[in-house]
């Protein structure tokens, strides 16, 4: 019986040009993976491929000229050590993103747990138009390109002026600020919500603890893709809550399943009909 290359693909073994030799895509989920899955994918890239294996643009591995023989091999291999096959074809993907409050100090929030809850509820699902991707950035460095996914989430943080008395004229803030959305005056800073870039480095860089956090939350993004015909993701919300996260996509996703032509990315949705119907429902 010949094989369905297409369902192979969608659950993570792709054909190769080469006959009978396939390219097994392996799910690393926010970018981390521990030192024994590293050895483990080596080991079975030495073992059943051509001794590497391939890091893909969305933080994954992909191990190469594996014969069809042996896919199973690697797969349970891979499963030793907690790791599956990663999704292609028209699934929702692995979500992509930079290390967070765990590791950066530029970050704004926690990115992995993001993350997790993302993947958790919709990794992997079948049934939508096309490819879905996200991405996840802790903050407007935009390390993970989340702009270019079609949702993605940015931390962001609102700065303000909680102690006036404190404030002793540094000017640091508006030094620092890139945004150009501070300026002195009468020994105070103020704000323009316009310009700023919401990094918090103003926060961050006064000496008196004057300035804090008004609110904070994901910036979000939609319909940003890749490809012959690429796109940014336009802003749809602001300062949204970790905890909104997942049924501002579940309503976006309904949409995008309702409305979307077969083989329609997201972006392309938004361009044909609209941002409004698309988050119909959808903004908090």
């Amino acid at each position: 019986m010949a094989l369905n290359l297409e369902d192979l693909k969608a659950g993570g073994i792709i054909s190769q040009r080469q006959k009978n030799m396939f390219s097994i895509r392996v799910k690393i989920l926010g970018g981390n993976v521990t030192s024994a899955q590293l050895r483990k994918i080596a080991d079975l890239a030495e073992t059943h491929g051509r001794n590497y294996a391939h890091i893909t643009t969305r933080q994954g591995f992909e191990i190469s000229h594996v014969n069809f023989e042996d896919v199973e091999k690697v797969t349970i291999g891979l499963e030793k050590v907690g790791l599956v096959l990663g999704a292609c074809g028209s699934r929702v993907r692995v979500v992509v993103a930079c290390q967070g409050t765990d590791i950066c100090p530029h970050a704004l929030d926690d990115t992995q747990l993001l993350v997790r809850t993302l993947d958790e509820r919709f990794y992997g699902r079948f049934g939508v138009p096309h490819k879905f991707k996200m991405g996840v950035s802790g903050c407007p460095n935009a390390c993970a390109k989340h702009n270019e996914n079609d949702l993605g989430f940015m931390a962001v943080v609102e700065p303000v002026l909680i102690d006036k008395e404190s404030c002793i004229n540094c000017g640091l803030c508006a030094e620092v600020c890139s945004g150009k959305a501070i300026e002195m005056k009468d020994g105070l800073p103020v704000f323009d919500s316009t310009k700023c870039f919401h990094d918090g480095k103003c926060i961050d860089i006064c000496p008196r603890d004057s300035l804090g956090v008004n609110r904070k939350g994901w910036q979000v993004f939609a319909g940003g893709k890749w490809g012959r015909r690429p796109q940014l993701g336009i802003p749809i919300a602001n300062f949204v809550a970790t905890e909104q996260i997942p049924e501002m996509v579940e309503n976006i996703l309904s949409n995008y399943i309702k409305l979307a032509n077969k083989r329609e990315r997201l972006g392309e949705l938004i361009n044909r009909l609209g941002m409004e119907v698309i988050c119909d429902g959808c903004i908090f």
